[in-house]
C-alpha cells in the first residue's frame, strides 16, 4: 500500500500531508519535553525522539562509551543523540555538526549553558536537506584537529549520501578518531539477504552507479544503499578495521538490533 501511495501521491504533496497529521499530533499531545522539537519541526527521520535516542546511547555504552570520552555527532540534526548524553560526561565532551541550519540553531538555543556541548553548521550541498549549502560534501574538511576524538558516530547520514562523498567522509572520520576509538555508523548494506528485503518503503530498486542504489529515482538522497563488499573496501582504503556489524531490522525483520545497520570500526 504505502509503495502504490508512494508511486501516485507527489513528494511534495505527501511532504504537506505528513506535515499536517504532525502538526495536529502536536496540538493534542500538548508541549513538548526539554530539548524535544515539536513532531511537525523535526526533519530527521521517523521514531519517536526520545526512544530512539535512548536506545543509541545504551548502543554506545555498549560499544565501550565511558564519561571521560570526547565524542563527535556526525549529522547531529535536532539533538537525538545529544540529548541523552546531558549529565553523562564528566571530563568528556560532545560535538555535533549537520548540515541543515535550523536544527543547528535549535540545538545552540536549547543547549545554551551547558559547557560539555557545541554544536556546529556544516554549509555542505546536499539537494533534500541544504539546496543552498556552498561546500561539496566530498570536499568538507571536518573542523577539528587529527586524533580528537575517542568515538564518533553517525546515525542515518550515510544513507543519504553519494559514495564519493562517503569516502570523503570517512577520511575524516579516520582522520580525526584517535588512536584506540571507535567509529559506529548506519548504512543500509547489500547482501545476498538484503536484496531480497519485501521491506514496504525501503525498496533499493534504482542503480546510482555500480555500489550504490536509491529507492526514490527523482530523488536519489531520500535514501541510499551500499554494497557490502564496497563499504567493506572503503573502511580497508581509509585505514579502518570493521570489528563488527549489526544487521538492522529493515532486512532482517528478525534482528534484535535497530533498523539501520550499524557498522563498528577502529582505526587498523
Amino acid at each position: 500500500m504505502l509503495r502504490i501511495v508512494k508511486k501516485i501521491v507527489p513528494l511534495a504533496v505527501r511532504t504537506k500531508l505528513k506535515w499536517l497529521g504532525y502538526a495536529a499530533q502536536d496540538v493534542l499531545q500538548g508541549p513538548t519535553a526539554p530539548r524535544v522539537p515539536p513532531r511537525r519541526n523535526t526533519f530527521i527521520g521517523g521514531g519517536d525522539f526520545i526512544s530512539v535516542g535512548d536506545n543509541f546511547f545504551n548502543t554506545l555504552k555498549r560499544h565501550g562509551l565511558t564519561p571521560d570520552m570526547d565524542v563527535l555527532d556526525v549529522g547531529c540534526g535536532q539533538g537525538r543523540m545529544a540529548r541523552p548524553l546531558i549529565g553523562f560526561f564528566n571530563s568528556g565532551r560532545y560535538r555535533g555538526f549537520d548540515i541543515v541550519r535550523s536544527g543547528i540553531s535549535w540545538c545552540q538555543r536549547e543547549y545554551a549553558g551547558l559547557d560539555k556541548f557545541e554544536f556546529i553548521h556544516a554549509d555542505v550541498f546536499n539537494q533534500r536537506y541544504n539546496e543552498s549549502g556552498t561546500v561539496a560534501a566530498s570536499d568538507y574538511k571536518f573542523p577539528f584537529p587529527d586524533n580528537s576524538f575517542d568515538r564518533v558516530f553517525l546515525t542515518s547520514v550515510f544513507t543519504h549520501m553519494f559514495a564519493n562523498d562517503v569516502e570523503n567522509y570517512l577520511a575524516e572520520i579516520s582522520r580525526v578518531l584517535r588512536p584506540d576509538g571507535k567509529a559506529l555508523i548506519t548504512w543500509f548494506l547489500l547482501d545476498e539477504v538484503s536484496r531480497q528485503s519485501s521491506h514496504p518503503v525501503l525498496n533499493f530498486k534504482y542503480d546510482l552507479d555500480p555500489v550504490s542504489q536509491t529507492t526514490v529515482k527523482s530523488n536519489p538522497e531520500a535514501a541510499i544503499a551500499f554494497d557490502l563488499d564496497y563499504v567493506t573496501s572503503l573502511y580497508e582504503k581509509c585505514g579502518l578495521a570493521i570489528t563488527k556489524i549489526e544487521q538492522g531490522q529493515w532486512a532482517r525483520p528478525d534482528s534484535p538490533y535497530s533498523l539501520q545497520d550499524l557498522v563498528i570500526a577502529n582505526l587498523k
